[in-house]
């Protein structure tokens, strides 16, 4: 009873509303700490999802593909890779900075192509060429190869399906 007189004095002495003010004061402030919380959570969550973007899984699509690790490349870098006719057509591509190092491919119709992809980027890209049904995925620092024949003459496009506007390049097909 005792608890009860000395509130209800409380109430009696300050007309109840001292009382209910600081009641007030005092639930608005766990409802912002609970905010500030909920603000630091989506914002964690908005920047794993972020990150994740720059992955994917290991989808690696159509053609023939293997993975090896990376070896240190020496040749400089080209804008244009061509090859030949006949059998099977080597082309060397190296994803660095998040950008290919040829800008072009000028291929054969009809012939064998064997793509060996270097990613030399922390981030998974991929050589998309989907005229040939080429989606090769390729993991952060390692390299892929991926073997195709070559479409139908024409002029189509080569890409990284995770980063498309800043990966990508023509293919020529003669």
């Amino acid at each position: 009873m005792r608890g009860r007189t000395s509130v209800g004095y409380a109430r009696r002495a300050c007309g109840g509303q001292a009382e209910a003010s600081a009641y007030a004061d005092a639930a608005s402030i766990p409802d912002r700490r609970s905010r500030g919380g909920l603000i630091i959570g989506v914002l964690a969550g908005v920047l794993a999802l972020t990150a994740a973007g720059c992955g994917g899984g290991d989808d690696n699509g159509g053609g023939s593909a293997s993975a090896t690790t990376a070896a240190p490349a020496t040749a400089a870098p080209e804008t244009t890779a061509a090859a030949g006719g006949g059998g099977e057509n080597e082309i060397a591509l190296v994803a660095q900075g998040f950008k290919f190092d040829k800008t072009s491919l000028d291929l054969k119709a009809g012939s064998s192509y064997k793509v060996e992809v270097t990613n030399k980027d922390g981030a998974e890209h991929s050589f998309t060429f989907e005229a040939a049904s080429v989606d090769q995925d390729v993991e952060a620092n390692e390299d892929a190869t991926v073997t195709f024949t070559a479409p139908a003459a024409g002029d189509y496009e080569f890409h990284c399906k995770y980063h498309p506007a800043a990966m990508k390049g023509t293919v020529t097909v003669t």
